[in-house]
């Protein structure tokens, strides 16, 4: 089934524990969302552990969120810390992502990205905008953060509702801008709970937050608790793969409105021309970091992107990044090898068949590999 450019995350609760196997096989999530709320330590560790099983199983690269829990004041609204017992769970558990909550400064968000820091370098953390404080601190929590989440129902209490269409709007737009990615939740799909079709508001929804510009959607409740969890998967999956389809973004006019053009970003810009131009099925894109791939997804070219990275962890930090498809390929190759494998990774992974142009871009993680991100692009034919 993937076939989508928007990322796919569904909150694993009762309702996905005897389907989670046929979700993973069917490739209807990119990745996974643990909440303490839906399930104790042991039930979620189980989770957790069937999820890296079925990874290995069926060779996909679905990414682990935990989401952590925090402390609030008597008053049940403010947020006052964060539970760092929580965090060490997290990374004991050896998750992708950690989703943190906005504690009104960014000091304890520093703290959970130093301890990850010192333990886990390859998790990410993601920062909710959850609150006014969030909000106008979202800047600062771009620089920090590898992604971010717009959690609506809470981000809905500290303003006027009128108000969230155009804060939804500006945060999608500053976080595209920054390159980070960015999660929309809340309500996407929440009729089909208990129904097993959506409303036309909530198709509407979707089809706006794609258009707006997220890397992923986030279903809660949906997954968790609902009664049609397969069915919430492949519907959002249909919505975001027909939008994709039929509307054209202008990503690359808004960044290049905003942004001083790096030789890394130019590359990548070129690269989204060249796909116009040469009607090419995919770019494939070597990246040890992942970075370059973030570079060209950044301006959502209409072809798929397909990066080919050294490991499993690479892969999944590249699961909530839109339009990027991860393939593993261990051994270090030569430039020329690249150049010359690529036809064929297109093709074993369905991106393209014979007769076909690929566009091929090589990326390193700094000069003393000889190229920087993206100083590399030619055009192959597929065998």
């Amino acid at each position: 089934m993937k076939q989508r450019k928007v990322k796919i995350v569904a909150t694993l609760g009762q309702s996905t524990d005897d389907k989670i196997e046929n979700i993973v096989k069917n490739q209807l999530v990119d990745a996974v969302l643990i909440d303490d709320y839906y399930g104790n330590s042991e039930e979620n560790c189980s989770r957790i552990t069937a999820i890296k099983n079925l990874n290995e199983k069926y060779k996909t690269n679905i990414a682990v969120i935990y989401d952590l829990d925090h402390i609030y004041s008597q008053s049940k609204y403010k947020l006052i810390k964060i539970d760092f017992s929580k965090v060490e769970y997290s990374l004991d558990m050896n998750v992708d992502f950690v989703a943190c909550p906005f504690v009104s400064n960014m000091e304890e968000i520093c703290k959970v990205k130093q301890l990850i820091n010192n333990q886990k370098e390859h998790t990410g953390i993601i920062v909710k905008i959850d609150s006014k404080e969030a909000y106008d601190n979202i800047n600062e929590i771009l620089e920090c953060a590898d992604a971010i989440m717009i959690n609506r129902d809470e981000l809905g209490m500290d303003f006027d509702l009128q108000d969230l269409p155009i804060i939804q709007k500006e945060i999608i737009e500053k976080a595209n801008l920054a390159g980070k990615q960015v999660i929309i939740t809340t309500q996407m799909l929440q009729s089909m709970v208990y129904n097993p079709r959506p409303t036309r508001a909530e198709v509407s929804d979707v089809a706006n937050a794609t258009i707006d510009g997220v890397d992923a959607i986030l279903l809660v409740e949906e997954t968790a608790t609902g009664y049609y969890v397969e069915e919430s998967l492949e519907t959002l999956n249909r919505i975001v793969c027909y939008i994709d389809k039929n509307f054209d973004t202008d990503a690359d006019k808004r960044i290049l409105k905003n942004n001083e053009m790096s030789i890394a970003h130019a590359m990548s810009m070129s690269s989204k021309y060249l796909i116009e131009q040469t009607k090419a099925t995919n770019i494939v894109t070597y990246t040890k970091s992942g970075q370059t791939a973030k570079f060209i997804a950044k301006y959502r070219p209409k072809a798929a992107i397909l990066a080919i990275v050294p490991n499993e962890v690479i892969a999944r930090k590249l699961s909530l990044t839109w339009g990027i498809h991860s393939y593993i390929e261990p051994n270090k190759l030569t430039m020329e090898e690249m150049i010359e494998k690529a036809p064929k990774f297109s093709k074993e992974n369905n991106m393209a068949n014979k007769g076909d142009y690929i566009l091929v871009t090589l990326g390193g993680d700094s000069r003393k590999n000889n190229f920087v991100p993206t100083d590399f692009l030619t055009i192959k034919e597929v065998d």
